[in-house]
This record gives structure tokens, C-alpha cells and sequence, in this order.
């Protein structure tokens, strides 16, 4: 006979909450800078709504706390500009830019759909940018992992990123030093669910 325990979680993703959990949970110290949210991005649009949360797979939280506590031993902290996105907002992004390599086809769906993927960056242990070889959603050869142009400091930041981030079993995509994915991720599926607090989804 199942336990209150396995009850709950079964009432939990019949809700359609899925299995996601927010990242601020996992690493309390993470700064959250949601870019979607906002016009401030290369689709010049805000596409998420307001509140809209980081939320990653149980692996991938577990794995963003390991890579967070390495860099604080660094004097770093974790800075996140996307993390899980339902696949309605996915097929928006399509429709603006439909462009694979840069967004997801919506038709198979992405790691962030999949709550798989996290783009980041690092800070300063109080809060201070810190310099990397492009801004984030860069098209640029400069984003690449291989570009050996831009400043030292960036380069070093790049790397020590990458390091902790693998170091705790991420993998790094090729074409973004911010993204990175939980290994097999494609192989998960894809999710559809709301990405706001219970409270600000539903009417009081």
C-alpha cells in the first residue's frame, strides 16, 4: 500500500507540476536573472510571464548545487538566465525565430524543454558582474568554447565555469559557453507545465 509520501508526489504530478524543482531551493545563494521574462534578449520580446521561476529536473539541481559549491571556494557565485521552459512558450519562440541551432524545434523539443538545460553565467560572491567572451544569447564565434580571442580574464572565467559545471556532470554545448545540459538529456521528455508559483497561476 503506498505511503502518504507516494500518495503526495502521485497528487503532485497528476496536477501537472511534473517533476521540476526551483533552483533557488537547491543553491540559496542563486542569483535568478530570467531573460525571457524581459525584452532584454535577442528576440527583442518578453516571452515568459512574470514570476516565471528556475526550474530543473532533481539531476540537474542536485548537479547546479555541487557545481555552485565548488565556486564558492573560487570566490564565485551562479547567475541563471534560463533554465526550464514549458514547450507553449518554446513554440513562441519558434514562430519569432525559427532558427535550429539557436531555438529548439518545437516539434522534438529542446533540453530546456525537458527542465535538462540551464544557461548561467558566474558573479562575484556579492553580486558583481563578471567578465565572460560575449553577452548572453551571443551568435557570435566568440561564444564559442574554442574561441581563443577576447580578453584573459574572460577566457579564464569561461574556463573556470566550465570547469565546475563538468566537474559536477554537466555537459557543455560547443556553440555556448552558457549553456549547458544533463548528459542523455534528449532521451527525457518534454514538459508543458506552468513555470509561476501555484499562487500566481490560479485565482484566490
Amino acid at each position: 500500500m503506498a505511503g502518504p509520501a507516494s500518495v503526495a508526489l502521485g497528487l503532485w504530478l497528476a496536477a501537472g507540476s511534473g517533476p521540476l524543482v526551483d533552483g533557488t531551493e537547491a543553491v540559496k545563494d542563486l542569483v535568478v536573472d530570467m531573460k525571457y521574462a524581459t525584452p532584454d534578449n535577442f528576440l527583442k520580446k518578453k516571452v515568459y510571464p512574470d514570476g516565471a521561476r528556475c526550474l530543473l529536473l532533481p539531476d540537474a539541481a542536485e548537479r547546479l548545487a555541487k557545481a555552485a559549491e565548488t565556486l564558492r571556494k573560487q570566490g564565485y557565485r551562479l547567475k541563471v538566465y534560463d533554465c526550464y521552459r514549458p514547450i507553449a512558450v518554446q513554440w513562441e519562440m519558434w514562430k519569432i525565430y525559427p532558427h535550429p541551432g539557436y531555438v529548439a524545434n518545437p516539434k522534438k523539443g529542446g533540453n530546456h524543454n525537458r527542465g535538462a538545460a540551464v544557461d548561467l553565467t558566474l558573479v562575484t560572491l556579492d553580486g558583481g558582474e563578471v567578465e565572460m567572451p560575449t553577452p548572453f544569447d551571443s551568435f557570435e564565434k566568440a561564444a564559442h568554447h574554442g574561441y581563443a580571442g577576447g580578453t584573459e580574464a574572460s577566457r579564464k572565467h569561461r574556463e573556470i565555469l566550465r570547469a565546475a559545471m563538468e566537474g559536477a556532470g554537466f555537459k557543455k554545448n560547443q556553440m555556448e559557453w552558457w549553456h549547458y545540459d544533463l548528459p542523455g538529456a534528449t532521451k527525457l521528455p518534454v514538459q508543458d507545465v506552468p513555470f509561476t508559483k501555484p499562487e500566481n497561476t490560479q485565482a484566490k
